[in-house]
């Protein structure tokens, strides 16, 4: 019997975790090397960890050979974790970068949230779902009219 990746001993998801963990302690380390700010430096690292949460097993589960492109789902109703993983890993990145241009650490994180926001909605809409196909295939499976 063959084992998926999902079932074997390494998941995606674990792998995730490993690298948002050092994604996490890299850039707080760094920001709070660079600026001496400890709480900003947990932000920074907070939002480009969770980011590689998300974005890791959704590109891993992408890359298997048994992926289903998940067209069948509702866009307005569901959570993309993809586009969530490139909009908030991404965000970090941004407010590091505004750190070196503002002295004030919460326009930096306000700008970084936003532009996340509005990565995510984009991304969203843009990026492929990783995820099974629905066991039906007619239009009443998928349709959002039916859903609780």
């Amino acid at each position: 019997m063959a084992e998926t990746m999902d079932e074997g001993v390494v998941s995606p998801d674990l792998i995730g975790g490993a690298a948002a963990l050092m994604t996490f302690g890299a850039l707080a380390y760094v920001t709070v090397l660079l600026f001496e700010q400890l709480a900003v430096g947990i932000v920074v690292g907070a939002l480009s960890g969770v980011g590689t949460f998300f974005v890791v097993p959704y590109t891993i589960r992408r890359g298997m050979d048994d992926y289903v492109r998940d067209d069948h789902q509702n866009l307005a109703r569901s959570f993309h974790p993809g586009a969530a993983g490139y909009a908030l890993s991404s965000s970090g990145i941004v407010v590091l970068a505004l750190l070196f241009a503002f002295e004030d650490p919460l326009l930096p994180v306000v700008v970084a949230l936003a532009l996340a926001m509005t990565e995510y909605v984009i991304l969203s809409r843009v990026l492929p779902r990783a995820g099974g196909a629905p066991t039906e295939e007619s239009e009443a499976a998928w349709s959002s009219d039916t859903w609780k």
